[in-house]
């Protein structure tokens, strides 16, 4: 595939989502370094749109996350809120703060449930929304000196709509325990927590990344798609009928040709068509 670059919005440095393709692998990048790329309506917006392009787009093998100038994500921007807070709930219906508020869950849905391998990028710091977009990826990998916390209930908030995500990354007793404290993670205990997978030495998050990505692009794309859809599913249906789809997908790629190639290189101890061996990265806004 050749490399290329693109993006919803022109790639400047007023771009809130600083977007780029590259070898089959799609870079979106937070880019409010001056806020600490905290979750603004523009920021959510663009990842939202970023998501459904990824849903329905076959060339994307990857999706990364990452943030601008040396912080992954402050969490939460408060302007959204404080507008409606000037208002008085509703006598009927539902709350406009609930409705907005539910909008970033429905992000972290999307992105949890996209199609491809997911990989967050964590430098500086990830706090409150940022540790949960970090957790709705599939792979999370932290730079040695970054930090990571819930500080929402210090606030008198509950981390409603990260929750779900934090326990199913850190299990229920410890992600309880974290966000019931808000207590403040090195990325050595953000590991030994479950909530980050690898973690680099100060400067080397880059390496890491690439590392991480040579293993994504060493495999067949649609087997790949296929292991997704399988482990959401069982996640969520009866097993039987979990296998049998999966019993489905086992044939289907079977019949592909794919497996023919997979083999031959393994025989001729070569790469197979689809690896890409030292993908390269865009630079960072």
């Amino acid at each position: 595939m050749r490399d290329m670059t693109s993006s919803l919005q022109p790639a400047t440095g007023d771009a809130p989502l600083h977007v780029a393709q590259i070898s089959g692998v799609l870079f979106a990048t937070l880019n409010r370094p001056d806020r600490r790329n905290a979750l603004t309506d523009d920021i959510v917006a663009a990842l939202d749109v970023e998501c459904e392009r990824v849903a329905n787009d076959d060339s994307v093998r990857a999706f990364v996350l990452r943030g601008a100038g040396g912080t992954f994500c402050a969490g939460g921007d408060f302007g959204g809120f404080k507008a409606l807070m000037r208002e008085p709930a509703p006598a009927t219906g539902r709350d406009p703060i609930a409705i907005y508020n539910r909008r970033f869950g429905a992000l972290l849905e999307k992105l949890a449930a996209l199609p491809v391998p997911t990989l967050a990028v964590i430098e500086g710091a990830a706090i409150g929304g940022g540790c949960g977009l970090a957790a709705a990826c599939d792979r999370v990998i932290m730079a040695a000196d970054a930090h990571l916390s819930m500080p929402e209930t210090t606030l008198g908030l509950p981390p409603a709509q990260i929750a779900p995500f934090i326990i199913a990354r850190a299990g229920v007793s410890r992600g309880r325990w974290l966000m019931l404290t808000g207590q403040r993670l090195s990325a050595a205990e953000a590991l030994y927590a479950g909530l980050v997978d690898e973690t680099s030495s100060p400067g080397g998050i880059d390496a890491l990344l690439q590392s991480e990505l040579a293993r994504v692009l060493a495999a067949e794309p649609a087997a790949q798609r296929a292991t997704k859809r399988i482990v959401a599913d069982a996640g969520i249906r009866e097993r039987s009928l979990v296998l049998d789809a999966a019993a489905a997908d086992f044939a289907t790629a079977l019949r592909s040709g794919n497996v023919n190639e997979g083999l031959a290189a393994l025989a001729a101890k070569r790469a197979p068509t689809w690896q890409i061996a030292q993908p390269a990265l865009p630079e960072t806004p």
